[in-house]
């Protein structure tokens, strides 16, 4: 089962996620394991 989580709080994605996609101006510009979104330096992609 996939569930498609649209949220702008990052903390609640990070401990939901298996797996995460970003996005910016209808591309994917990052996406990896849900456990590797601060390794990967996600929360600085986001305008939070």
């Amino acid at each position: 089962m996939a569930i498609l989580l649209v949220e702008q709080y990052y903390d609640f994605a990070e401990s939901l996620a298996d797996q995460y996609l970003v996005m910016e101006r209808g591309e994917i510009i990052k996406r990896g394991a849900g456990k590797d979104m601060a390794a990967d330096g996600v929360k600085e992609l986001l305008a939070v």
